[in-house]
């Protein structure tokens, strides 16, 4: 059916920033669940201040200070496609904290149509993926956790299941002014295939992160190296090999080559960020994503693409936070996310 092709194209391109050639599934969990993340240009997965909405980015920043902690997120991506993402957390002492969260994607409805074009009826189409997280203290500076999730996806009468890992560490400095992480996202495998015997790879992607904080100004300047399984992630590694054709009409096979280090390519691999934080209950949050950058340019859509930006307030018991990212050339997306602690409701 003509229909079940253009998700497919539309499925392939929500992680745009994120593609990287070959075929593989369940590509919406590369995307960022929280306004947060998304308004610094992708993933954070260095900061320890007890924010429940990391722990999706990297569960080793689940702490016990979020406990009884809910959250939820919703994100317009285009049209009738939306995103969610909600997570609950509880510590117990002498064994460690734990979280769950459900992660939805829905790509809306779609006309179901015969081979002559007459319509038929109609089918829906979404992905979800249920998480549960656990994250202990390893030493007095550094934190471990992981999560395991299950995973399902449904194109109209195709479905695949699957299960997914996430393992990740967070240091903090004995200043509490310097962080890092490390998170392999993804570990797992299509269980069930959309079509019986074509199985396809998950997407795993490594990455790492850096924040400082200045002592004497209220900035927090953020660094992430996202898909560092794999160096070349450059749109043209993507049709290296690839035959092109000659003047004289006929094919010539591409080298794809080029210099194996360039500056292009370890940039697309880098997202940079900060946070303005006059207040602990105000803070202001600018992004550049250069490998989004550099994808929209190419199709024409330069501009501020590459550019994110976002804010997050308190109001009595709430944490309410905006993103603004674009991730096609359609239109930029919205991230808003409410988080409350539970125990603040009790008398």
């Amino acid at each position: 059916m003509k229909y079940l092709c253009i998700l497919t194209f539309i499925c392939s391109s929500l992680a745009s920033f994120g593609q990287l050639g070959g075929k593989q599934v369940f590509t919406f969990l590369k995307l960022p669940t929280s306004a947060r993340a998304a308004a610094l240009g992708g993933n954070q997965i260095a900061v320890l201040d007890n924010d429940i909405n990391l722990v999706a980015d990297n569960p080793a920043l689940l702490t016990p200070e979020v406990h009884n902690n809910a959250t939820i997120n919703y994100i317009n991506y285009i049209s009738d496609i939306n995103m969610g993402y909600i997570a609950y957390a509880r510590h117990y002492d002498g064994v460690g904290t734990f979280s769950a969260g459900l992660q939805s994607i829905g790509y809306g409805d779609f006309t179901r149509t015969d081979e002559t074009g007459q319509e038929i009826g109609s089918f829906k189409a979404g992905e979800y993926a249920f998480d549960v997280t656990y994250s202990n203290m390893l030493t007095e500076r550094v934190r471990y956790g992981g999560t395991f999730k299950t995973i399902y996806s449904s194109f109209a009468e195709r479905n695949s299941f699957g299960l997914a890992l996430d393992l990740g560490v967070q240091y903090t400095s004995r200043s509490e002014l310097f962080s890092a992480g490390m998170v392999v996202n993804n570990i797992g495998a299509q269980l069930k295939p959309y079509v019986e015997g074509e199985r396809s790879p998950v997407a795993t992607e490594i990455q790492l992160g850096m924040a400082y904080r200045l002592p004497k100004a209220p900035i927090r300047f953020n660094l992430l190296l996202h898909n560092m399984q794999q160096w070349d992630i450059t749109n043209e590694s993507i049709t290296e090999g690839a035959p092109t054709i000659s003047p004289d009409g006929g094919f010539t096979a591409s080298d794809g080559g080029g210099s194996f280090f360039t500056f292009d390519k370890l940039m697309h691999h880098v997202n940079i960020g900060a946070e303005i934080l006059p207040s602990e209950n105000f803070h202001l949050r600018i992004g550049y994503n250069h490998y989004r950058k550099q994808s929209l340019s190419e199709t024409g859509q330069g501009g501020i693409n590459g550019l994110s930006f976002g804010l997050g307030f308190k109001i009595k018991r709430f944490h309410l936070s905006y993103g603004l990212a674009s991730y096609h050339v359609g239109a930029a997306s919205h991230h808003l996310a409410v988080t409350t602690n539970l125990s603040e409701f009790k008398r």
